[in-house]
């Protein structure tokens, strides 16, 4: 990247950056940004790390100087980009676009904010995506962004390093707290200790156990305030600090010199975050060890990712792990079904940011806007051309189910007035009322018939009343309607947008 932001042309004033580094955590940004300042201020090579959970004024400030690279997180570059009415900084000299964990890029949470950046850099950019694991399905959309891509890969594919030393063991959840001490009494001396937890209350919880126990250590997660993350950090890595009780946060990219031992307090859910935490330990040809605490039960499913990153590391995985593994298959196999190690990783669940997806959205707001357009009583030959069209793939009919009882007379009166309401003619009223008395199913009603009958329905169950005037006395009176994309406009904007 060095070399190439040297062989182009001097930025001038308002332009942007060359090359662009996208890393999904703030912790691993900074580390970017600290290592890539090694080696770009013997060149006078500005650089600038973006991220969120701080003052954005200084961040401006440093844009607006001038940066030949930035290094951030995706959602604070977004608020970049629109700060000023973009006058903070563009994308239109980036040439190098750096991904960093890429496959966690392009999960469900973050490709949306990832995509809305890149397809707004120049196509003739040079792409650059490193991860330590790639599942398949992250590999088709990283594929979107790249054009005959040459793939490296160094040592194995989502393979835990030769150099550290895995452990598995099945504790209950009063066990796990004594075997975590056991481990620290072993290792206190040897290096820095870092433990996994799932949950941020989990972490704090451990971490008010360990003090009380006479470990000095520190939580890293989420909802941390980002000063204390930054300086719990910085402690870790001098050795101020010699224990972390981290989520998932602290389980990508973080480069800690002396870190000799990974304990997994809680299983994790999936072969890739497994990798990755255990990857924190064994770096740079070091010796390595990592623990994994399995619960006996309802974590069945968890230990054939563990057993799996074992084999793909040409290790035995401990046979009471093995065996509870393979018990679980054999009981799902009964229920018929089939289980295996290994899933998609970072899936997701929820939008899926596709083609269908766009299309229903735009049905929908086509629907929303046939029916006011319906309770305006507007044109209705061309609602029903509309209403056909929208329609026209399925088979959209109504049957009128015959009404029998004493009550015939009322229900018969009762839908004449609904139909008038309807605007329909004598003749189709008296014809329905017809086939009612003689006990026939109804005759199809056409599309805008049954898009009255269901707003009918709507204004019914809210006891809504439409507007009984007169069309004559809403002439001269002019309504519009808008529907604005407000979500990346700075936040004055939107509230401004908003209270109107």
């Amino acid at each position: 990247m060095f070399r190439h932001i040297l062989d182009q042309e001097p930025l001038d004033e308002m332009d942007g950056p060359i090359g662009l580094i996208m890393a999904p955590t703030r912790e691993l940004a900074l580390q970017t940004w600290k290592e890539a300042k090694k080696f770009a201020t013997p060149m006078n090579l500005n650089v600038v790390c973006v991220y969120g959970g701080v003052g954005i004024s200084e961040q401006i400030a440093d844009l607006k100087k001038g940066a030949e690279i930035v290094v951030c997180t995706p959602g604070r570059m977004i608020d970049m980009l629109i700060a000023n009415n973009g006058k903070v900084t563009n994308l239109r000299r980036i040439t190098y676009l750096v991904l960093d964990e890429a496959d966690r890029m392009f999960d469900m949470g973050f490709e949306p904010q990832v995509m809305k950046i890149i397809n707004n850099i120049r196509p003739d950019r040079q792409t650059v995506m490193f991860s330590a694991t790639f599942p398949k399905t992250m590999e088709a959309l990283a594929r979107k962004v790249l054009e005959k891509p040459i793939e490296i890969q160094v040592g194995g594919r989502s393979v835990v390093c030769k150099d550290i030393e895995q452990h598995a063991l099945i504790l209950t959840e009063d066990q796990k707290f004594l075997k975590l001490l056991e481990l620290l009494g072993i290792f206190w001396e040897r290096g820095n200790v870092i433990v996994f937890v799932e949950k941020q209350e989990k972490a704090d919880d451990l971490v008010t156990k360990l003090m009380k126990a006479g470990y000095n250590c520190a939580p890293l997660h989420g909802a941390i305030d980002q000063s204390d993350r930054d300086s719990a950090l910085i402690d870790f890595k001098q050795g101020i600090l010699k224990l972390l009780v981290a989520t998932s946060v602290a389980a990508r990219g973080l480069d800690v010199k002396k870190l000799i031992l990974v304990v997994n307090y809680d299983c994790p859910n999936h072969y890739e975050d497994y990798v990755h935490r255990v990857g924190r330990t064994g770096r740079a040809g070091n010796k390595g060890y990592a623990y994994t605490f399995i619960l006996p039960e309802n974590q069945e499913r968890y230990a054939g990712e563990v057993c799996r990153a074992f084999e793909t590391a040409e290790l035995e995985p401990p046979a009471p792990v093995k065996e509870m593994w393979e018990k679980f298959k054999a009981e799902m196999k009964e229920k018929g079904i089939d289980v295996h190690a290994g899933g998609g990783g970072y899936s997701g669940s929820g939008y899926k940011y596709d083609s269908d997806e766009d299309e229903a959205i735009d049905q929908r707001k086509k629907l929303t806007k046939l029916v006011s357009a319906l309770e305006n009583n507007d044109d209705d030959d061309e609602i029903e051309t509309q209403l056909t069209n929208l329609v026209k793939t399925k088979k959209r009919t109504q049957n009128v189910e015959p009404v029998l009882g004493e009550e015939i007379d009322a229900k018969v009166a009762a839908a004449r007035s609904a139909a008038d309401k309807l605007g329909l003619s004598s003749s189709d009223a008296d014809q329905g009322s017809a086939q009612v008395l003689s006990g026939e199913n109804g005759s199809e009603l056409t599309p805008s018939q049954i898009a009255r009958q269901k707003a009918m329905a709507l204004n019914d169950k809210l006891n809504y009343t439409p507007s009984a005037r007169p069309r004559e006395e809403l002439f001269g009176q002019q309504f519009y309607e808008a529907e604005m994309e407000i979500n990346d406009f700075p936040q004055q904007v939107r509230f401004r947008v908003c209270s109107r």
